[in-house]
C-alpha cells in the first residue's frame, strides 16, 4: 500500500506539472493577445472591448511549451502505468520512492529547461526519465516472474 500511495502522489505532481504548462501556453496568449482559433480571438476580443484577428500563427513560447507537452504524452502515461504495475506486485516502497521521486524532478528539469532552451540539459533531464522508466520496468518484470 505504501507504494501505491507514492504512485497517486507522483502522478497528481505530475499532472499539476503538466497543468503549469498549459497555464503557461494560456498565459502567453492572453499577455500578447494571439489567438489563431478564430474562435478564441473572438471570445478574448469582446472581453477586452474590441476585435481581435486570428493571429496567423503560434507565438514561439506557446509552440515550445506544445512540444514539451507532447514529450510528456510520450513519456509520463507509460512510467504511471509500469509504476502502478510495481505498486499492484507489491513493490518496495523504498524503491518506488527512488523511482518515482528521480522520474518525477527528471521531468520538471526536463520542462523548465525546454521552456528556457537549455540543450544539453533538456537532454540529459530526458535521459535520466528514461532511465528510471527502464529500472522500472526491469524491476516490475522481475517482480512479474519471481
Amino acid at each position: 500500500m505504501p507504494t501505491l500511495k507514492l504512485w497517486l502522489l507522483c502522478t497528481v505532481f505530475l499532472a499539476a506539472k503538466m497543468w503549469v504548462n498549459a497555464l503557461v501556453q494560456g498565459y502567453v496568449r492572453l499577455r500578447y493577445r494571439q489567438f489563431v482559433n478564430p474562435e478564441d480571438a473572438d471570445v478574448v476580443g469582446q472581453v477586452i472591448g474590441h476585435a481581435l484577428p486570428p493571429a496567423p500563427q503560434e507565438n514561439p513560447l506557446v509552440k515550445r511549451a506544445t512540444r514539451c507537452w507532447r514529450n510528456d504524452l510520450e513519456n509520463i502515461p507509460i512510467f504511471l502505468l509500469l509504476a502502478l504495475g510495481y505498486g499492484l506486485l507489491g513493490g518496495e516502497a523504498v524503491w518506488g520512492a527512488v523511482y518515482m521521486g528521480i522520474f518525477a524532478i527528471a521531468r520538471t528539469s526536463h520542462t523548465l529547461f525546454y521552456l528556457a532552451r537549455l540543450q544539453p540539459w533538456r537532454f540529459l533531464a530526458y535521459l535520466l526519465g528514461v532511465g528510471m522508466t527502464m529500472a522500472l520496468s526491469i524491476h516490475s518484470l522481475l517482480l512479474a516472474l519471481r
